[in-house]
């Protein structure tokens, strides 16, 4: 009986230490080459996520959220589908913010080519705060009056 606990035990061990890394797409190396470019050390890739984007979804507070971190405006890529590429990085700008001294990025890739993303400090193990561009500025550092850009946002995509 001990002889098949013990077989049990070991089996079931392995199959809960046999969580398997994402495996990363062309989407993903295209990011990662951004990543690297810009000196930032990737310590994991966390798979993607990939998502039409819809003119109607951009008065959602997640996509007005995200949109308000990107330098570049959505009005090209509206139609086509995002790749947001998920990646745990050292050497970033916001990485003293962190317990751990790590970050937590997300790269959005549209045909290959990487438009933009977020980043955010990983604490305990989880996410903290509201976010930072891909590069680590804050919202109020991309638009110093942000009531005024909501305004002109929603009664853009409003139409």
């Amino acid at each position: 009986m001990k002889r098949w606990l013990w077989v049990f035990l070991c089996l079931f061990l392995v199959a809960c230490g046999n969580e398997e890394e994402p495996e990363i797409g062309k989407y993903g190396r295209a990011a990662e080459k951004y990543l690297e470019k810009k000196d930032y050390q990737v310590v994991s890739y966390n798979g993607e996520y990939a998502n039409k984007l819809e003119k109607k979804n951009l008065l959602e507070d997640h996509e007005q959220s995200l949109w308000a971190r990107q330098f570049v405006s959505p009005d090209a890529y509206i139609g086509k589908t995002l790749y947001y590429e998920h990646f745990i990085v050292k050497n970033h700008p916001i990485d003293a913010l962190s317990d751990f001294g790590l970050t937590a990025v997300t790269v959005i890739v549209v045909d290959g080519k990487v438009i933009g993303g977020t980043s955010m400090p990983l604490s305990d193990g989880s996410l903290m705060g509201t976010g930072y561009s891909l590069n680590g500025e804050s919202v109020e550092d991309i638009y110093p009056d942000l009531q005024e850009w909501r305004e002109a946002w929603e009664e853009k995509y409003s139409e």
